[in-house]
């Protein structure tokens, strides 16, 4: 897939009937997977995977932090109301939820703290050294070229500055069969392993710091209640929403192969905590 051919697909995917069905999802805040730890409910799991990664920085009022594929602005927000960082952007490429993301930022009176980019991660519209932390959550699976994006990541956070990510992994249990039918729900090209991350953050100058194995039973719960959340709200999708029977209906069968998968240990989730080294 080539660069131009991933922008498209995926302002495509999360531009379309896939926006409506998120927001509906996730209540419009977080959109990404819970730790289940401690909790039964998935909008207080989504709140304990932020609680997870902001954990694991250390925030001034200087720092400038950067969101890699930021969606509705979820971890912004939470970063913004719960430390005194100085600015928090997010950068990505869907305009309906940079749309949706601004509408919210200011809701919450959090827009002077929060600025929301439109732009492509693989070539972000940033200088070099802009930033001191660098955050994603599960959204670098869309990068058909994971290693120009940890490199593109290298480049415009500051040396010495941490780089804290999530993402859904590829198990090496996991058959070319299978593994097309999972890059296909999300229309992606490829997604990573713990080696080729592993392997891109030391190439484009990252010590490695912590690789935390958020465990594939929380992808499988996350996924679950995200299946369970769109069969219940169907109908309201498809006559109130607007959204296509058809492509609602193959979401659900997706998401119903990624829950097999999970439960089955052949996708992960893991959080990777690097620093960038000082030349």
């Amino acid at each position: 897939m080539t660069s131009e051919e991933y922008i498209e697909v995926t302002q495509q995917f999360y531009d379309g009937a896939i926006h409506e069905m998120y927001k509906e999802c996730w209540g419009g805040e977080n959109h990404h997977l819970g730790i289940f730890d401690e909790t039964d409910d998935f909008f207080e799991a989504a709140i304990k995977a932020n609680e997870n990664l902001v954990g694991r920085l250390s925030i001034t009022p200087q720092t400038v932090i950067l969101d890699v594929g930021s969606g509705f602005c979820g971890l912004p927000r939470y970063i913004a109301k719960n430390t005194d960082c100085k600015k928090v952007f997010g950068l990505n490429l869907s305009e309906k939820e940079n749309a949706y993301a601004r509408m919210k930022n200011a809701q919450e009176g959090l827009d002077g703290r929060i600025t929301v980019v439109d732009g492509d991660y693989n070539n972000m519209p940033f200088a070099d050294d802009e930033f001191d932390i660098l955050v994603s959550q599960d959204a670098m699976l869309h990068s058909p070229d994971k290693g120009k994006l940890v490199r593109e990541c290298a480049r415009v956070l500051k040396p010495g500055g941490t780089f804290v990510f999530s993402d859904i992994l590829e198990m090496e249990t996991l058959s070319r069969e299978e593994a097309e039918r999972v890059y296909a729900r999300v229309r992606t090209s490829n997604i990573a392993t713990h080696d080729l991350y592993k392997e891109k953050l030391r190439e484009a100058g990252f010590e490695i710091l912590e690789i935390q194995d958020l465990g594939s039973g929380n992808l499988a719960r996350s996924y679950q209640e995200v299946h369970d959340i769109v069969e219940r709200k169907r109908d309201t999708l498809i006559n109130e929403k607007g959204a296509p029977a058809g492509i609602i209906d193959a979401a659900l069968e997706g998401l119903r192969f990624w829950v097999e998968k999970g439960y089955e240990k052949k996708i992960g989730w893991a959080l990777f905590v690097a620093r960038l080294r000082k030349e």
